[in-house]
């Protein structure tokens, strides 16, 4: 009799059931319709381009994103390049994440677009690119960037 009477009373109070808290996050996820992207492109050594625009995430798979993407900085589908997602890696530290699927897709409006979603561009030379990379970046292949070590400088002396 107790429990009808408090769970009545937790009704009649407007508070929400015992887990209300989760599904009404996961339902707001769900009612979102548009979600706010800001891009930065990096190609090479040129400056950055930068787009915003807005999505609905209903609708919005992988391959709609790249077109998306190919027409915000007039790439024409020539350019190979990546799309990451700024969010949060394993242990907890932000960094540039692949999209490299609809499901990464999915994931990066889910956990990452709050109050945008903030994508990078990366733009692959290709062979025939007006910008080849010079023989000295080719040596920086890293996976992440912003955790790059600088080479140790090698200064010749010369003896008078």
């Amino acid at each position: 009799m107790a429990t009808a009477s408090g769970s009545s009373d937790l009704a009649g109070s407007g508070a929400p059931p015992p887990g209300g808290e989760v599904q009404a996050a996961a339902a707001e996820e769900e009612e979102r319709e548009v979600v706010r992207v800001r891009v930065k492109k990096c190609e090479s050594f040129l400056p950055p381009e930068f787009r915003s625009f807005a999505v609905d995430p209903q609708i919005t798979s992988l391959d709609v994103l790249q077109h998306i993407l190919i027409r915000a900085f007039d790439l024409n589908g020539k350019k190979n390049f990546g799309i990451s997602y700024l969010g949060q890696d394993r242990l907890g530290q932000e960094a540039y994440l692949s999209l490299l699927s609809d499901w990464d897709l999915s994931t990066a409006f889910v956990t990452a677009s709050k109050p945008y979603l903030q994508l990078r561009v990366d733009i692959r030379p290709t062979e025939d690119s007006e910008y080849p990379v010079p023989w000295e970046a080719q040596l920086w292949v890293l996976p992440c960037p912003h955790r790059i070590i600088p080479p140790l400088a090698v200064h010749l002396l010369t003896v008078s």
